[in-house]
């Protein structure tokens, strides 16, 4: 690392801290006010302890805007003291005064999709979780009950909730595979990491193709439909399933409580691809994996734009901060929009969580081509 990687560093660094410091606590200030009724009188250190877990999926979210904010500074800061014509003028291309802030800008990259794969799907889902013991004194497991949930390949539904225990309770599960059904029933079900533990359970497999075939005796045609009933003598009889998801999972994703999704970079791409899963689930978990590519590339995305922005017009500060915030603006409202468009089926999948990165990107172009023409 020369002299002058270090200079810029020492430039950039400071804005970049800055500006997630900054970024980050606005966006879970802004999480966090709309259930702010909901959690007034938690105890401070608890109150403080739900909040720290909701700072990695803000930092995520907000490291390609604090990232355009420190290159727009430390340019314009550079450029507005005609430190940048001194290096140009001592043979330092501009090209490789620039690629100190690509580098940057790999570095979060990879650090944004790491997060993705293998820090935010637990943290999400002890957000959920958390909020809702301190604001319903359980774990949110109650606001799942009368939904269907697909798991896998199976679809879970239970009638209540033993919030002491934070078991289900009336559990059903269906499978299907083709024209047949399997059916288990059990008392109550808890989780123990991925394993679903069923108490007092049965299992009845049904094949609806016999339906088909014309019958003359019911009793036959019935004996063709219900094809297995396994109920062990012991009510109190146990059996276990091995899933992809834990309780934290399902709360995550279905509490409905506007929190993030708990699935990891690949987990989202086995969902988008298995058959199993409704297609409606598939596609949302094809943009979702889009969308999570998407967001840690913008940190090299903006940076097109941030560096032709930061020679022509951050002259100052004030600026560079009302230069951001219009590329944040931009590149958020096509990300949202997108990513909406592309889940209703009006853009292609992986079209809509990309369009704020490749409208940024055209834009950088044009403004690098106005800068060089500009020389």
């Amino acid at each position: 690392m020369t002299r002058i990687d270090r200079y810029l560093l020492r430039e950039s660094l400071p804005p970049l801290l800055f500006g997630l410091l900054l970024y980050s606590g606005l966006a879970v200030i802004s999480t966090t006010l709309p259930r702010l009724q909901w959690v007034v009188g938690t105890p401070i250190l608890r109150l403080a302890g739900w909040l720290s877990l909701q700072l990695p999926t803000a930092l995520e979210q907000t490291l390609p805007i604090a990232l355009v904010l420190a290159v727009l500074l430390a340019f314009g800061r550079l450029g507005s003291d005609n430190e940048l014509l001194a290096m140009q003028a001592g043979s330092v291309p501009l090209v490789r005064i620039s690629s100190v802030f690509i580098v940057v800008g790999v570095v979060a990259t990879m650090a944004a999709l790491a997060l993705n794969q293998w820090v935010l799907p637990t943290t999400n889902g002890r957000v959920a979780e958390q909020y809702w013991r301190l604001t319903a004194g359980s774990s949110g497991l109650f606001r799942l009950a009368g939904q269907s949930l697909p798991v896998d390949d199976f679809t879970l539904h239970f009638q209540g909730v033993d919030s002491a225990a934070d078991a289900m309770e009336g559990v059903r599960i269906e499978r299907w595979n083709g024209d047949k059904l399997t059916l288990l029933r059990a008392r109550r079900a808890t989780f123990e990491g991925t394993d679903l533990v069923l108490q007092g359970y049965d299992v009845t497999v049904l094949d609806f193709a016999a339906l088909d075939a014309t019958q003359g005796d019911p009793a036959q045609a019935l004996s063709r439909l219900v094809q297995v009933i396994n109920r062990p003598s012991d009510p109190n009889a146990e059996l276990t399933l091995t899933t992809s998801l834990t309780e934290q999972d399902l709360i995550g994703r279905f509490s409905r409580g506007g929190f993030e999704d708990t699935r990891s970079i690949t987990r989202a791409w086995r969902d988008a691809h298995d058959a199993s899963l409704s297609y409606r689930v598939r596609r949302q978990a094809a943009v979702l994996f889009q969308r999570m590519l998407a967001e840690p590339f913008a940190n090299l995305t903006l940076l097109l734009v941030a560096i032709p922005l930061a020679l022509l017009y951050a002259g100052s500060r004030s600026v560079a901060f009302g230069l951001s915030l219009v590329v944040t603006l931009v590149w958020y409202l096509f990300l949202t929009f997108g990513a909406l468009f592309s889940q209703t089926g009006a853009l292609p999948v992986w079209l809509g969580p990309w369009l704020g990165n490749l409208v940024l990107a055209a834009m950088g172009v044009f403004l690098l081509a106005r800068r060089v023409r500009l020389r």
